[in-house]
Parts: structure tokens; C-alpha cells; sequence
């Protein structure tokens, strides 16, 4: 019995790393810097965030994308874009956190941009 507590234990033990590793934190997937999904999410994001206010955004650059499984996936996406009525040379870096449900509606979690 005691051999069953211990194998027991010593699994748990390894497999905590792998279960916490990969359910609930975001990973880093630089394959979709260009995906369509991805692009597609980064135009929404930028319409919604900007809606009814005039520094909308041209020449979008994702750089960096993260995933995280839940209910559906939360797409974590930084990007820059020049504000098209800013002063020349400005740049706007933005993050967003878009949930794209089971359902595939899409949610905008988290926002934050800011021009320099």
C-alpha cells in the first residue's frame, strides 16, 4: 500500500509541472504573426477601440501574438500602427486581449494603446 501512496505521489508531482505549463497561461506563437485569423482580430480590435474618435490606425505591424485555452481561446495580440492624422512619425503600440468564444464570438477583454 505504501508503494501505491508513493507512485501515486511521485506522479502527481510530475505531471503538476505539465498540467500548470500548459491550461491558463499564454503561449507565445510567433506562426501567427501573419495568419488571417490573427490579422482579421487586429482590425476588429483597432475599429472597436477607436470607434467614434479619429486617430484610427494604418500600416498595422503585429508583433507579437500569445494564446490562451478557456472557453474558446484568448488571442493576447501587441501591435503598431501611425495614427492617420498624426504628426509624421508617430507610432501607437497597442496590446488587446480578444477572446474568440465557442460560439466564435468575439470579445474584446483588455485594451491599451499608446502614441509616441
Amino acid at each position: 500500500m505504501f508503494k501505491l501512496a508513493v507512485v501515486i505521489l511521485m506522479v502527481a508531482v510530475a505531471c503538476n509541472g505539465f498540467i500548470t505549463d500548459g491550461l491558463g497561461s499564454y503561449s507565445d506563437h510567433p506562426e501567427l504573426l501573419s495568419d488571417k485569423t490573427v490579422q482579421d482580430l487586429t482590425n476588429y480590435a483597432v475599429k472597436t477601440i477607436f470607434m467614434g474618435s479619429n486617430p484610427f490606425l494604418k500600416n498595422l505591424k503585429i508583433v507579437r501574438v500569445q494564446t490562451q485555452l478557456v472557453k474558446g481561446t484568448n488571442y493576447k495580440i501587441d501591435f503598431i500602427g501611425e495614427p492617420v492624422n498624426g504628426i509624421s512619425g508617430q507610432k501607437t503600440t497597442c496590446q488587446v486581449v480578444i477572446n474568440v468564444g465557442l460560439d466564435s464570438v468575439q470579445t474584446i477583454l483588455q485594451s491599451q494603446c499608446q502614441t509616441s
